[in-house]
C-alpha cells in the first residue's frame, strides 16, 4: 500500500500491528459496555403435553387402547353394487 498522506501512513502503521488493534478494540468495548451481562441459568426442559383424545365424550386425556371401540367409515361401494 502506498500512502500519500501522513494520516494514511499512520493508519497503515497501526493496522499492521494486530496486537495493538485487538488491545484498542478491547479498550473501546470495555469503556462503552462495562461488564458483560450475567450468564442466564440453564432452562429446564418443558414436559410434553399429555395426549388429548378429541373423540372422548368428556374430552378427558385418554390414550386409545386396543380394547376400545373405534368409529369406522362406511364400506366403499364397488361398481355394480346396488
Amino acid at each position: 500500500m502506498i500512502a500519500t498522506t501522513l494520516d494514511e501512513e499512520f493508519l497503515a502503521l497501526v493496522c499492521e500491528d494486530e496486537d495493538l488493534v485487538r488491545a484498542e478494540f478491547d479498550a473501546i468495548i470495555e469503556a462503552n459496555w462495562g461488564e458483560p451481562p450475567p450468564t442466564p441459568a440453564p432452562r429446564r426442559p418443558v414436559p410434553p403435553a399429555p395426549y388429548r383424545n378429541p373423540f372422548h365424550p368428556y374430552g378427558q386425556d385418554q390414550m386409545p387402547t386396543s380394547g376400545q371401540a373405534r368409529q369406522r367409515s362406511p364400506p366403499s361401494r364397488k361398481a355394480g353394487d346396488a
